[in-house]
């Protein structure tokens, strides 16, 4: 196996590759100081959100649920179907414009300190490593000598702990997509009586395995797009991770005649530090994650030479230079433009949706219909007519809720006593959660009740019998109008 020498770093090719493209091995030395303090809190609490945050109830539902089988997803008290779909742009504009912003401000912050590949592995998989084998130094001299007791002992400790937290994490994100409590019930069970969940759960597992427990910083160098994509969204301006030359240089052992010598006393600490292998003196890299580890590692040599702290921090290359920046340019503008304006439009659409949607409609026959009718007392006919206008509604009902209700349909105020009445098969109507239906029914009336024009608005109300919220619709009832 071979592993990085990180005095003599490759200037044509990536540290962590050979002259024939072999990977060389990276084993990062632990570091300690304000930003590993704050990362370490960061990954504990983002660790713990993923972890819990399926357990969490609102509204009687799970927190964040994507049951993409069943098609029905679940947002902090909301409730979305399939159908909802569209919202999902808005979402995403949000999600990528929102990075696109972060990243031109503080460049990549987001791979040092959010990043799931970050907080895993530089929070648990490492941590293991640390505690099973030891320093980096024990680290790297155990991979380079020949397999013997003590290797296969520790290795095995190390892989075990690693396929149990593989395994945690694994299932929880499984709760995320097919529910906390529904997983809970799967693993009570054998495997066979959900063998595709079981086959997801486990190919999750191996995926996270090798790219935590072995690919790591490959990951980052060679697949990740975000790395490519961090030099279209950066500009002068943007924070990174940056080593201040103007400071540092010349560096101890590299001073000639004449010059005086910089801050940097040359230690190699900043490389010992970096989990991709790089130097950050030579400048913004792709590979840097800006996981500030060199920039702890830094502070603590300075902090023992007697030198002013911040050698390495962070700042923008304008800064570097001897400029000053701006966190509002034309390009974070136009970003925070476009957040607002997608925010907006997400909040608004969110807003007029409701967890029972009724459409009314007209049926597709005669406007109305002129029908006369018996007056009756009783079961005594009185002899006279009289003339009734009815009038023919579909009205369309969608649940876009996770609870069965029963929608009952009403009609308010003092209409009835004017000889306004509903004719259907039953005034309520069951309706499953995510589930649709189109009722039929006839308004009967007396021609009095429309207006000269032959129109008259009335309200009807629909109500949730489940949670006692009522639905106001309008009705347009019409009939042969009034002729002077």
């Amino acid at each position: 196996m071979k592993v990085i020498d990180r005095r003599k770093l490759p200037e044509d090719r990536l540290a962590t590759t050979d002259e024939t493209g072999r990977r060389v091995y990276v084993f990062p030395a632990s570091v300690q100081g304000l930003y590993r303090t704050l990362r370490t809190s960061v990954q504990s609490i983002l660790i713990v959100i993923l972890l819990v945050l399926p357990w969490i109830r609102i509204g009687g539902h799970q927190a964040l649920l994507f049951d993409i089988v069943e098609r029905r997803f679940s947002v902090f008290g909301l409730t979305f179907w399939a159908h909802d779909g569209p919202l999902v742009f808005f979402i995403l504009a949000l999600l990528s414009i929102g990075l696109a912003f972060i990243t031109a401000v503080w460049g990549r912050v987001w791979c040092g300190w959010a990043c799931p590949q970050t907080v895993f592995i530089d929070g648990i998989f490492r941590r293991i490593e640390y505690w099973v084998i030891g320093s980096h130094i024990k680290q790297r001299n155990l991979a380079q000598i020949s397999w013997n007791g003590e290797k296969i002992f520790k290795y095995s400790i190390v892989w075990i702990l690693f396929t149990f937290v593989s395994l945690m994490v694994a299932h929880s994100f499984l709760a995320y997509f097919v529910g906390a409590e529904r997983l809970v019930q799967m693993t009570q069970h054998n495997p066979g009586q959900n063998w595709t969940i079981f086959i997801i759960m486990a190919f999750i597992t191996a995926v996270l395995l090798f790219d935590f427990g072995w690919f790591r910083e490959q990951f980052c160098i060679i697949m990740c797009p975000y790395g490519r994509f961090q030099s279209v969204l950066m500009d002068d301006d943007s924070i990174n991770v940056s080593y201040d030359t103007k400071r540092g240089e010349p560096r101890r052992g590299t001073v000639k005649p004449g010059e005086k010598e910089g801050d940097c006393i040359d230690c190699f600490r900043c490389v010992d530090v970096c989990p991709t292998g790089i130097d950050i003196r030579k400048g913004l890299q792709l590979e840097c994650v800006a996981c500030t580890a060199c920039m702890d590692a830094c502070d603590e040599v300075m902090e023992k030479v007697e030198r002013p702290k911040g050698l390495i921090r962070y700042a923008s290359e304008r800064e570097v230079s001897g400029g000053k920046s701006s966190y509002l340019r034309s390009r974070t503008l136009i970003y925070l433009v476009l957040i607002a304006v997608i925010t907006g439009a997400l909040a608004f659409n969110v807003s007029r949706r409701e967890n029972i949607m009724i459409t009314i409609l007209r049926a597709k026959d005669t406007p109305y219909q002129v029908v006369k009718e018996h007056a009756e007392d009783g079961h005594n006919v009185m002899g006279n007519e009289r003339e009734e206008i009815i009038n023919h509604f579909k009205v369309h009902l969608k649940n876009q809720s996770f609870d069965d209700t029963t929608l009952k349909m009403e009609l308010p105020g003092t209409w009835g006593q004017k000889g306004v009445e509903f004719i259907t098969q039953s005034d309520a109507f069951g309706l499953n959660a995510g589930s649709n239906m189109t009722v039929h029914f006839f308004v009967k009336f007396p021609p009095d009740i429309v207006s000269e024009k032959g129109s008259k608005k009335i309200q009807i109300v629909f109500e949730d019998t489940n949670s006692g919220k009522k639905y106001s619709e309008e009705l347009k009832l019409v009939g042969p109008g009034k002729v002077e």
